[in-house]
């Protein structure tokens, strides 16, 4: 049936976009062939699970899982957790923390010591050479809270938020009964790319902390993954679940902030109830861990961050040469930079204007297909999953600055929707 070749379509497509993020970057093709190919393989990946997520499918046969078959995959599983101890371990261990070779975390450091000190820690950093206004959402810096009280590398607790959200996603699958050969698929895929961007990649582990995010929407996937059971649920206890995850990814790095509008609005149908619980939840979230402690101080914090970050793009953009994360095969934002006329703010601003507006239309087009074949749907997971999927390909793909590290999220993301592809048909 299709829904198996759109399966078949979207691993390949993973392993594809795995790989030309990591060891195969630019290796056969020039860097915007590269960055177009890319983004037209995430937008491929949308579709097969968009398209799936309307077919019927034949119930596949599930053989019990014996110790002789646990056994070899557990052992798989502790390999894979050694090995991305090992690789993330020798990264940094030769990257120092230095603000002249990445700002990130050292701007986490700053706002967090300012936190442990009692003072603010949104006001302008000069620590680093020149004035640095901080951009970070609270959840993007406080999670590094503990490394600052107790001295220890921050790098650390990036890592173990994604460890736990693979071993999430791994818990997953063997939970819902998937065949032995997804079953292998979702144990060792996870740890396989760690690996390869560890090797392919130039300090993504040692100079950020996207791991983090990447954890946090892996752990998102899951919660749409189980959202059956969440509608089915106590509206309260399900809309809490639902409200806690999302400000995870919300005030972190709030990448699925324009495909949100379309996942209340589909799961507002299913059920009202669990619509508005989660929305006090979260905003009860926002409220606590953001607006009280940080934005009454400054109303305009967060607006003046987003200001600096648009203006240190522009710098980058202004700079001679084809160097720099525009020109590194990731997205089409050099394509923009040298392909458009006039100056470099209108070439910038095109690019902003292209990316929002093919975001949203990308949003709206998910949800017409929906509402016109709602009817015929037959797995909501894997709807909600693939239109965040295809919206990802285009928020990232034509994204300002498209650093390497950035696709760490919509990659790990993808394998996080591996659960829901296998998952038996009686579950969903």
């Amino acid at each position: 049936m299709r829904y198996g070749l759109y399966r078949s379509l979207f691993v390949l497509l993973l392993f594809a976009e795995i790989l030309l993020v990591t060891s195969q970057r630019s290796r056969y093709m020039g860097q915007r062939e590269n960055g177009i190919v890319l983004t037209s393989l995430a937008v491929l990946m949308g579709l097969m699970a968009l398209l799936a997520a309307f077919e019927k499918r034949r119930p596949e046969p599930v053989s019990p899982v014996t110790s002789r078959d646990i056994w070899p995959m557990r052992v798989v599983l502790l390999i894979g957790i050694a090995m991305a101890i090992f690789h993330f371990k020798r990264e940094i261990s030769v990257i120092p923390i230095a603000p002249q070779l990445s700002d990130i975390i050292p701007t986490i450091q700053v706002m967090n010591h300012r936190l442990l000190a009692g003072q603010y820690p949104y006001e302008i950093i000069h620590e680093f050479g020149y004035a640095l206004s901080p951009t970070y959402l609270p959840l993007m810096w406080l999670p590094f809270f503990p490394a600052a009280l107790f001295h220890f590398d921050e790098r650390w607790v990036a890592f173990t938020i994604w460890l736990i959200a693979t071993l999430m996603v791994i818990w997953r699958a063997h939970q819902s009964n998937l065949s032995g050969m997804a079953r292998w698929l979702v144990t060792a895929l996870p740890f396989m790319h760690f690996i390869l961007i560890e090797e392919g990649t130039s300090a993504t582990f040692g100079n950020t902390v996207e791991l983090m995010i990447a954890g946090f929407y892996m752990m998102w996937a899951l919660q749409m993954d189980r959202i059956r059971e969440l509608l089915r649920g106590n509206p309260w206890k399900s809309g809490a679940i639902l409200g806690f995850f999302l400000i995870l990814c919300l005030l972190s790095r709030y990448a699925f902030l324009l495909w949100l509008p379309l996942c209340c609005f589909v799961v507002w149908i299913e059920n009202r109830k669990l619509v508005l619980t989660t929305s006090v939840s979260t905003l009860v979230g926002v409220l606590v861990l953001f607006v009280i402690p940080f934005m009454l101080k400054d109303p305009m914090v967060y607006i003046k961050g987003l200001q600096h970050y648009s203006s240190a793009a522009l710098a980058a953009w202004q700079q001679e040469g084809q160097q720099g994360p525009l020109y590194d095969g990731i997205g089409v934002g050099g394509i923009f930079r040298d392909g458009i006329q006039g100056d470099m703010s209108v070439r910038l601003a095109t690019l902003q204007r292209s990316q929002l507006i093919i975001t949203l239309l990308a949003v709206g087009l998910s949800g017409l297909y929906w509402w016109r074949n709602r009817q015929k749907l037959q797995s909501l997971p894997l709807f909600l999953l693939g239109s965040l999927k295809f919206y990802f390909a285009f928020f990232y793909g034509f994204i300002q600055m498209p650093y390497i590290y950035l696709m760490l999220t919509p990659c790990f993301f993808s394998v996080a929707m591996l659960p829901t592809w296998y998952k038996p048909v009686k579950q969903d």
